[in-house]
């Protein structure tokens, strides 16, 4: 480590003629089971994911959004089948160049799962900011609050923000640590 530069060199994104490459990482958490109402009213339901007591066959897709209005067509983890976790560990190349991204895209996360033929619901959904408040491109690991149930919301104001001000849980406080 002796020949350690002392300084940054940073690109900028304009000059950056290569499409965006996402990984995604593990879900983790229970999925809640469906009721017997909900059995009863839905009886599809009971061959979904949700029912197994192992873990589903879930997917991922993303999509960019700007000002609420979507950059690029949806791009989905390939099929992959879990046993313990959730565990896709899976690069996604995005169909937009970062040259071509502006400051305010967001990256729209939905999870996925089989409902019937040729159906899948919404397990949940996040969003997040591809650049920070610096406007420099997010790096590294980040851990996203999935919103159960809903898909990504890419609009201005999202309803499934990946990060919530102020949080003040233990897992985000040891988080820091």
């Amino acid at each position: 480590m002796g020949d350690l530069p002392e300084r940054f060199c940073y690109v900028y994104s304009c000059d950056l003629d290569v499409n965006v490459q996402l990984k995604i990482g593990t879900l983790e958490g229970k999925r809640d089971r469906p009721g017997y109402k909900q059995l009863v009213n839905d009886p599809l339901l009971r061959f979904s994911g949700a029912c197994k007591d192992s873990c589903s066959d879930l997917y991922v897709t993303c999509q960019v959004y700007a000002d609420g209005k979507p950059l690029t067509l949806p791009v989905r983890t390939a099929y992959k089948a879990f046993s313990t976790r959730w565990n896709w560990n899976e690069w996604l190349t995005l169909p937009v160049k970062y040259s071509d991204l502006p400051r305010n895209a967001l990256a729209c996360f939905t999870i996925w799962d089989i409902y019937g033929p040729r159906n899948a619901i919404p397990v949940g959904g996040t969003t997040m900011p591809l650049f920070g408040k610096h406007g420099t491109f997010r790096q590294g690991m980040h851990d996203l609050k999935v919103w159960p149930d809903l898909e990504a919301d890419g609009h201005v104001g999202s309803t499934t923000p990946g990060k919530i001000d102020g949080s003040k849980d233990e897992m985000s406080r040891l988080a820091k640590v």
